[in-house]
C-alpha cells in the first residue's frame, strides 16, 4: 500500500466519522422534538482497488442517512388515534345534551309533566276555581316551553358540531396540500435521504389520522400516497380538496370530485355521526313525545266544557305537534276560562279534568306502551347510557393510543445516553484516522530523509 492510499484511507475515515458525529448531535438537539426520528448513517466499505498484491480497501464512507421508523407502529398509532378522537368527539357532543336534558332534577321535563297532571287533579277537585285553571295554564305553557328549548339546544349542539366540523375540514385541506408539498420536496431532496422532511410529513399524516381515518402508501422514489376510506386524498403531489355537502342532518364529506366518504373516522366522523344520527334519533323521540301529548291531552279535552260553556276546544294547538313548536291554544294562553274541566256544563263537574290527570299514568301505544314520564325517562337514561359508553370507548382508545405511542417512541425515540455512547466511540474512531495522518507524515518524512 502507498504512503498516498494511507492518507486517502485516513481522509475518508476524517470525513465519515466526522459526518457521523453531526448526525449523532443532531439527535441529541432533537431528543426532546415532538415526532422527530432516531436518524442514523449508514456506513459502507469503499470497494477495493485490485493490485499486483491482491485486493487493498480504500476506506469507508457514508451513503446515506436513515430514520429509525417502523411503519407498522404508524399505522397501528394512527388507527388507534383516530378511533379515540372519534370517541371523544362524540362523547363530548352527547354531553351537552345529557347537560342540556338535565336528568333527574326537580325542575325538568318529568317534573313539569308531573306538574301539569297535578294541576289537571286539584282542578277536578274544585272545578269552578279560577286559581285552579290558571294552574293548568301555567303548568302545560311550562311543559311546552320547555319542549321547545330541549329542541333549541339540540339544534344548538348540532350546529355547534357543524361550525367545528368546517374548521376541522379547513385543517384538513391545509394539511393534506402540506403532505403534498413535503412530498414534492422530498422528491427533489433525493427521497429516502431526506429524512427530516420524512418527519414532517409523518407528523402532518398524524395530524390528519386525529381528523380522519388515513392508510398512507409509500412509494419507491420517497413520496406517499394518503388514502381515506377508499377515496385518494393525496396522490403523491396532488391533494384533493374536501368539503362538505348537504345540510340538516344530512350533511357528508365529499372529495374534490364530489364523492361522499362513507366512513370518515377520527373526530370528523365523531362530528358526523353526531349531527346526523345522534341528534335526529333524540329529537325524533322528542317529537314523537310533544305529537302524543298533543294528540292524547287534545282528545280528552275536546270531550269537555270550558267556563264559558264551550266545547269541542283544543288544550294544545293541533298544527305544532313538534318539539319545537308545541304550545297552547292562543284561547287558552289569552284566558284560563279557556280550559276544559267537567263532561257536561253542570257547576261542580270535573270528570274531563280527572281524565285528563290519569293520562299521567296511562300507556301510550304511539309511546310504545309507555307513560309519558316513562317515556321520557327512557330517553334521557338512553342519552347517559350513549355518554357513558363513548366515554368508556374514549377512555379505552386512550389506553391504545398510549400503548401504539410507546411502542413505536421504542424505536424512533432519542436515548442520550447511547447517543453519548455512540459519540464517544465516533470520537475515537475520528482520533484513530487523524493518528493515521500524522505515522503517515513521519513515514513521508524518513522517506524523503533517506533520498
Amino acid at each position: 500500500m502507498s504512503l498516498s492510499s494511507l492518507l486517502s484511507i485516513a481522509r475518508s475515515a476524517l470525513l465519515t466519522h466526522k459526518r457521523a458525529m453531526e448526525v449523532t448531535a443532531h439527535n441529541v438537539a432533537n431528543a426532546q422534538t415532538p415526532g422527530y426520528s432516531r436518524q442514523r448513517l449508514q456506513l459502507h466499505t469503499l470497494e477495493p482497488v485490485r493490485t499486483p498484491e491482491g485486493l487493498i480497501g480504500r476506506g469507508v464512507t457514508a451513503e446515506t442517512v436513515s430514520r429509525s421508523r417502523d411503519q407498522f407502529y404508524d399505522a397501528a398509532f394512527r388507527r388507534e388515534n383516530g378511533s379515540f378522537s372519534r370517541s371523544s368527539t362524540l362523547r363530548d357532543g352527547l354531553s351537552q345534551i345529557e347537560d342540556a336534558i338535565g336528568e333527574p332534577s326537580d325542575v325538568g321535563l318529568s317534573a313539569s309533566l308531573d306538574r301539569m297532571f297535578h294541576a289537571f287533579s286539584d282542578l277536578a277537585n274544585d272545578p269552578s276555581s279560577p286559581a285552579g285553571r290558571d294552574q293548568v295554564v301555567r303548568a302545560g305553557d311550562r311543559l311546552a316551553k320547555q319542549l321547545n328549548q330541549l329542541d333549541l339546544r339540540l339544534a344548538t349542539a348540532s350546529s355547534d358540531a357543524y361550525s367545528r366540523l368546517q374548521g376541522q375540514t379547513q385543517q384538513a385541506n391545509e394539511l393534506l396540500k402540506r403532505i403534498a408539498d413535503l412530498n414534492r420536496n422530498i422528491l427533489a431532496s433525493g427521497g429516502d435521504s431526506a429524512v427530516d422532511l420524512q418527519d414532517s410529513r409523518d407528523n402532518a399524516i398524524d395530524a390528519l389520522s386525529e381528523l380522519m381515518t388515513v392508510t398512507v402508501i409509500r412509494h419507491d422514489d420517497g413520496t406517499v400516497s394518503v388514502v381515506g376510506d377508499g377515496a385518494s386524498l393525496v396522490d403523491r403531489v396532488n391533494p384533493t380538496t374536501l368539503s362538505l355537502s348537504g345540510s340538516g342532518s344530512a350533511i357528508a364529506l365529499v372529495d374534490a370530485g364530489g364523492t361522499a366518504l362513507a366512513s370518515v373516522g377520527g373526530s370528523m366522523g365523531g362530528a358526523l355521526e353526531f349531527i346526523d344520527r345522534s341528534v335526529p334519533g333524540i329529537k325524533a323521540q322528542l317529537d314523537q313525545l310533544a305529537s302524543s301529548l298533543v294528540t292524547q291531552v287534545n282528545s280528552v279535552h275536546r270531550r269537555g266544557y270550558t267556563a264559558a260553556g264551550a266545547t269541542n276546544t283544543d288544550f294544545f294547538d293541533p298544527t305544532r305537534v313538534t318539539a319545537g313548536s308545541i304550545k297552547l291554544t292562543d284561547a287558552l294562553l289569552n284566558s284560563s276560562a279557556a280550559v276544559a274541566a267537567g263532561g257536561t256544563n253542570l257547576t261542580g263537574d270535573g270528570t274531563v279534568a280527572l281524565q285528563l290527570s290519569q293520562l299521567g299514568s296511562t300507556t301510550v301505544a304511539a309511546l310504545g306502551g309507555r307513560t309519558f314520564r316513562d317515556y321520557f325517562s327512557g330517553l334521557a337514561a338512553g342519552v347517559g347510557q350513549s355518554v357513558q359508553g363513548a366515554s368508556a370507548d374514549a377512555d379505552v382508545q386512550q389506553s391504545l393510543v398510549d400503548q401504539a405511542d410507546q411502542r413505536r417512541t421504542a424505536v424512533s425515540g432519542v436515548s442520550v445516553d447511547e447517543e453519548m455512547v455512540n459519540l464517544m466511540s465516533q470520537q475515537q474512531a475520528y482520533g484513530a484516522a487523524a493518528k493515521i495522518i500524522t505515522i503517515a507524515d513521519e513515514m513521508m518524512k524518513v522517506l524523503l530523509d533517506t533520498i
